[in-house]
């Protein structure tokens, strides 16, 4: 009986061993202790809402280059400063006069003011597909019974003036999908796409086939080589001359169609141009020019009579976040530094030390993350975070604007197959030699954990740095 005592003992404490969860110290430790870190700056916040406890903080003060986790501050600012049903507007509008034959003697606008995504293929139900929007405008002007435009065709972008790319974008970016500074008349998106047929053997020449939408008037330096890597390593780049580009790189061989996304330079003079194409061919002439306008006279009277509203703010934030889109995380910064009268990183920092966020080294160059020289803190994010999660107003607005890992948007094969599937809610950043994420997770016991992670100067490939953030958060769950 003794005998048996002992054996039962033993297995029990054996048991006790193999089945212990680890501890957050023991996660965090494993989680820095990754050799691809042992170079790197690593930053780690995060608080259990729940039993309101510290979980981790570990360099939480050590400011760093999010990536797209930046993303997190304007739309989480646009929602509390606007509102979640907020819509942005577009106008048309004419000076002088209409005659009985239907001729304007004046000019025709089109007055932007920021829409971030006027006529996106993203949100058909609001503008209609494939250029539909230029067709109710036509039909708007054609409603007026102008038949002749005796002046110009001007694109008004003064709500902002010209926005400039900002100075700390590196060259390989500005030029790509993801590098678009923004307008007061965006249009499409501000994309364009290359398809590319490339060759059957490793560095054999590509050939671009297609440019959509056609009217740019851009010419391109094809120097684009095909490879056996099934990756898209094709960069676009400006030249001196704006309607010149050169692409270098490569991509996949054997492929009959290849797209790769690049940024219009300047969308309104592409939408005025658009748009009168679209008016000749409803049967509207035009005897004037097509201009762009970055100051207005407002000693020029001018009637507005058709206004385009953008989907709702909520909606934009949605596909900012989830799709995590460059242009639409830039436009909304524009938009709240109208408002707040201030700088970028003035508006932020104020912003946020009325929420009792300690702002000491936030230094922000733009609002999307593709600067390396933004610094921001975990314990900032986090706190942020906390702030919507546990008083803002729009807090679910902005908690389902979050990718939801293994089911969408950037996250959606994030985790999958792990304990995290579907329980992490949160904004991923990526540029080069920077992973970071942050958000909410819940862990086995139901707890609500708010995060932040931020590395940079890891030495890890992209699937490598992709694993040990995967292991980190399926082990994070199991913290009780």
């Amino acid at each position: 009986m003794k005998r048996l005592s002992v054996l039962f003992l033993v297995f029990s404490l054996c048991f006790n061993v193999f089945s212990q969860t680890k501890t957050a110290q023991d996660v965090l430790n494993d989680f820095i202790s990754q050799s691809e870190l042992k170079n790197a700056s690593v930053s780690v916040y995060a608080e259990n809402l729940t039993t309101n406890t510290l979980v981790f903080d570990y360099n939480s003060n050590l400011a760093l280059a999010p990536a797209s986790v930046l993303k997190l501050v304007p739309t989480s600012m646009a929602l509390e400063l606007f509102g979640a049903d907020y819509k942005f507007k577009t106008e048309l509008a004419y000076s002088g006069q209409i005659s009985a034959d239907g001729t304007l003697n004046g000019d025709l606008y089109i007055i932007g003011y920021g829409d971030p995504c006027l006529g996106s293929k993203n949100f058909t139900s609001t503008y209609g597909k494939d250029f539909e929007i230029l067709q109710t405008w036509t039909n708007e002007v054609k409603n007026l019974n102008i038949k002749k435009i005796k002046g110009n065709i001007i694109a008004d972008i003064s709500y902002f003036g010209e926005i400039p790319i900002p100075d700390d974008w590196i060259w390989e970016d500005i030029a790509n999908y993801f590098g678009n500074q923004g307008s007061s008349l965006n249009f499409v998106d501000n994309l364009y796409y290359l398809h590319f047929k490339t060759g059957y053997t490793n560095g054999a020449a590509t050939i671009i086939t297609k440019i959509e939408p056609e009217g740019l008037g851009y010419k391109f330096d094809n120097q684009v080589l095909s490879s056996s890597t099934v990756w898209d390593n094709a960069y676009i780049y400006y030249t001196a001359d704006k309607n010149q580009m050169q692409v270098k790189g490569s991509l996949a061989w054997k492929q009959d169609d290849f797209v790769v996304k690049g940024s219009i330079r300047e969308p309104e003079r592409y939408l005025v141009q658009a748009f009168s194409q679209n008016l000749n061919s409803n049967g509207i002439s035009l005897d004037g020019n097509l201009k762009v306008i970055s100051t207005f006279d407002i000693n020029v009277p001018r009637k507005v009579f058709h206004t385009t509203y953008s989907p709702k703010l909520s909606d934009i934030v949605d596909y900012t976040n989830i799709r995590s889109f460059n242009l639409y995380a830039e436009m909304l910064a524009h938009h709240i530094m109208k408002k707040t009268e201030k700088s970028w990183n003035e508006s932020v920092v104020e912003f946020w030390k009325k929420k009792s966020i300690d702002t000491d080294g936030l230094e922000l160059s733009d609002a999307c993350g593709l600067s390396r020289f933004n610094a921001i803190t975990t314990k900032q994010i986090v706190g942020m975070l906390k702030y919507m999660g546990l008083y803002s107003a729009n807090k679910d607005k902005f908690f389902t604007s979050l990718p939801i890992a293994g089911t969408n948007g950037t996250m959606s094969r994030f985790c999958i197959g792990t304990k995290a599937q579907n329980r992490l809610h949160a904004k991923s950043g990526s540029i080069a030699r920077v992973r970071s994420y942050a958000g909410y997770i819940y862990n086995s016991n139901g707890d609500e954990i708010v995060f932040a992670v931020v590395v940079n100067n890891h030495s890890a490939n992209s699937y490598r740095i992709k694993k040990i953030f995967e292991d980190f958060f399926a082990a994070l769950v199991e913290i009780e």
